[in-house]
């Protein structure tokens, strides 16, 4: 779906990211770690085209997005990418159902109708009827948290970058974000690459990737992860399976 090639930036005179290559396939679920300050959000940020390299390119379906001018960099994001962020970044001033509705008002490219039964089924799906037309001020960290990723994925979105979801919830609401980004994967076919210091997002994850000194490094790869998953399918049918009694002549 999303292909780095010889991603190289700067900051001053420090190397952030040197020469990383990657592609983030469809429907997975990839981890990006490493130290704060390190370049994840940096490495986002580029991924959604809000920022350049000073070499490299990224491709979404074989398009270089950073050839792109802004207006279609910003139908990019609001069509294709759907935000998370660890601080929520909910509008004060607006209730549950209209922070979560605002990116697609804003596309101008749906209708009002459609809009809404988007939003209707988003808030039964994420169980947020009853803070639909609470202010975010009013609400937790993990209520915060949901109709963030409802408002995140209004449009329908291919792929959803999320920085440190889990960084300020609780035990239990941070479980609740990590079986829901995996629903999205499963039953919404959705990419998903996860900012994280989180180790059970690491764990759940199709891959992972590890960004030291400017350096990306494989630690968990999809073929892997699925290789992993297919063993485990495998060792639970033997053991569901009867084996079969060997009969003798008589």
């Amino acid at each position: 779906m999303i292909t780095l090639e010889h991603i190289t930036t700067s900051f001053g005179h420090r190397l952030i990211l040197d020469d990383i290559s990657l592609e983030f396939p469809e429907r997975t679920i990839s981890a990006i770690t490493g130290k704060s300050g390190a370049g994840k959000t940096t490495l986002l940020g580029i991924i959604s085209g809000l920022q350049n390299p000073d070499r490299g390119k990224v491709y979404y379906k074989g398009k270089n997005i950073l050839r792109w001018g802004d207006i279609r960099r910003s139908k990019y994001r609001n069509r294709v990418i759907g935000f998370v962020f660890q601080f929520f970044n909910l509008l004060p001033d607006m209730t549950s159902y209209q922070n979560i509705v605002y990116p697609a008002r804003i596309s101008l490219f749906r209708s009002g109708n459609d809009i809404d039964t988007s939003a209707r089924e988003l808030i039964r799906e994420l169980g947020i009827e009853e803070i639909s037309d609470n202010y975010p001020t009013t609400l937790s960290g993990g209520e915060r948290q949901r109709v963030a990723i409802a408002r995140a994925i209004i449009n329908k979105p291919k792929m959803i970058l999320a920085d440190e979801p889990t960084g300020n919830l609780d035990d239990h609401s941070a479980r609740q974000i990590i079986a829901l980004f995996k629903k999205l994967r499963d039953e919404h076919g959705m990419t998903i690459i996860v900012v994280t210091h989180d180790p059970r997002i690491v764990e759940m994850a199709d891959a992972q990737y590890h960004l030291v000194n400017a350096k990306l490094t494989a630690m968990k790869t999809i073929r892997a992860a699925k290789a992993g998953t297919e063993k485990k399918t495998a060792k639970k049918t033997a053991k569901k399976t009867p084996a079969k009694k060997k009969t003798g002549s008589r």
